[in-house]
């Protein structure tokens, strides 16, 4: 078993959870200058193959996402349906949902974050189906989730 959770040292995405993405989105390009990004949304749900708290779900919401050199920037407004993102949303209001890390092996590092206490809560698929997203809960801890990401043109083989 593995004794990591990274597999590069980096932070990929820090994101936002808000009632209101285009709001947001905005304030956030005044402040920055950055350009407004297009609206994203999350895969429909046969695309998805959501999972929340252990069960299949139909989860969505809408994103706007803000590239730096370094970082993305990344503003969510979830659906109304019962979701990580509407979970956090209700449970402390608009701010920080998590913070992402990309990984080559979703399930090496399933397995570690499992072994250290933290549960899976929401795991799908991109939407455009190249790869997939997974958060636990590390809230207790980190007082945000952490999300991983694995991209198909960069994953490891897995059993």
């Amino acid at each position: 078993m593995d004794k990591r959770l990274l597999d590069e040292d980096e932070v990929m995405q820090i994101c936002f959870v808000t009632d209101d993405v285009d709001k947001s989105a905005q304030w956030f390009a005044d402040l920055t200058g950055k350009p407004m990004p297009s609206l994203g949304k999350a895969a429909e749900p046969e695309e998805a193959k959501a999972i929340y708290n252990g069960m299949p779900a139909s989860v969505g919401c809408k994103i706007r996402m803000f590239k730096f050199g370094n970082i993305d920037v990344e503003f969510l407004e979830p659906g109304p349906e019962k979701s990580a993102w509407r979970d956090l949303l209700e449970e402390k209001g608009p701010g920080c949902h998590h913070i992402a890390f990309r990984t080559r092996n979703l399930t090496k590092r399933h397995a570690y974050l499992e072994l250290k206490g933290h549960k899976l809560l929401q795991r799908g698929e991109f939407d455009g189906s190249h790869g997939r997203y997974a958060y636990y809960d590390t809230v207790k801890n980190l007082g945000v989730m952490v999300e991983l990401l694995e991209f198909d043109k960069d994953k490891e083989a897995q059993p």
